[in-house]
């Protein structure tokens, strides 16, 4: 049986518009409907909403496609960052928010609508669901693999450190070191013992 649910949430967040770095607060109610039958797979998506907007989401700076210079320069001095197909105002943050939302949960639990009003929108409350056009943010003529696609925490499309072509670079399951990953996806216990990959780096001695 389907159920209904609806989440609300707050953060606080910058954007970076007209030339002007400016702190925002934002309120989002989310509706959500579970599409599957497993209690521990409906709290898993439920955990890695909340976890991706309050961990990985927290405090992040947004930036449209004409300020792409200064997303990267933020970024060099450590400021979380994320980079948007338009400009940052409400409705595009609503719109990123309800397709990257459903793109982590997997089809475990789907955003059927998402409402979301700011501080600086001067609390004007803006409302997307299944039957918008989402413009920039559909799935065509937009590349698949847009991180408002994908399920990964990924939220910019900004270059990270470059790897040496003669080195294979590892990229570790974010949802598992946070615990959130599908319990068909664990990896099963061998005897008395679970064994973890660990793919972080080595402390320099």
């Amino acid at each position: 049986m389907n159920v209904r649910l609806q989440y609300d949430l707050e953060f606080l967040a910058g954007i970076y518009y007209e030339d002007q770095l400016q702190l925002n607060s934002y309120s989002v109610s989310v509706s959500l409907l579970t599409q599957t039958e497993d209690a521990a797979s409906s709290n898993i998506a439920l955990e890695r909403l909340k976890c991706f907007v309050y961990h990985d989401l927290a405090n992040t700076v947004f930036f449209g496609p004409s300020d792409h210079d200064k997303a990267e320069m933020f970024q060099m001095l450590g400021t979380n960052v994320t980079t948007l197909p338009e400009a940052p105002v409400d409705q595009i943050v609503g719109m990123m928010l309800y397709c990257k939302l459903n793109a982590i949960m997997e089809g475990r639990m789907t955003v059927t609508s998402l409402d979301i009003s700011s501080v600086l929108g001067d609390s004007v409350w803006y409302s997307h669901d299944d039957e918008d056009n989402l413009g920039v943010f559909a799935h065509w003529p937009v590349a698949e693999d847009a991180w408002w696609h994908n399920p990964s925490v990924q939220h910019h499309t900004l270059e990270t450190e470059s790897t040496p072509d003669n080195v294979v670079k590892v990229t570790p399951n974010v949802w598992h070191e946070y615990g959130l990953m599908w319990p068909e996806d664990r990896i099963e216990p061998t005897g008395n013992t679970v064994i973890y990959p660990n793919f972080r780096k080595h402390e320099a001695k």
